[in-house]
């Protein structure tokens, strides 16, 4: 039974590893790769989801998987001179009042 379990958790990461993996091919152009910082957030979140997953860590890989797609596609975004969304404006407003309350 708790093989089953396992097995279940390793499949349903790994068809969210290879959808991330598709996202980045699909992502990875070099116009995106224009918006540095994003594109770094990205790969970086890419990595670490492919460690976790090597270490068997299913649920923080999946988490970190969508993470690393959430940033390719705010590089795309910011490439393509897109504005911000809503979430990105509320982010950064964050960023700037915990840093002003430091």
């Amino acid at each position: 039974m708790l093989a089953w379990l396992f097995f279940g958790c390793s499949l349903k990461s790994g068809v969210t590893m290879l959808q991330m993996d598709q996202q980045y091919d699909a992502l990875g152009t070099t116009e995106n790769r224009e918006a540095k910082f994003e594109w770094a957030m990205a790969e970086e979140y890419r990595n670490k989801a492919k460690e976790e997953y090597a270490a068997s860590q299913f649920e923080d890989a999946e988490m970190l998987a969508a993470e690393a797609v959430s940033w390719m596609e705010k590089a795309a975004q910011k490439s393509s001179g897109g504005e911000p969304s809503s979430d990105d404006s509320q982010m950064e407003n964050d960023q700037s009042t915990n840093g002003a309350e430091q």
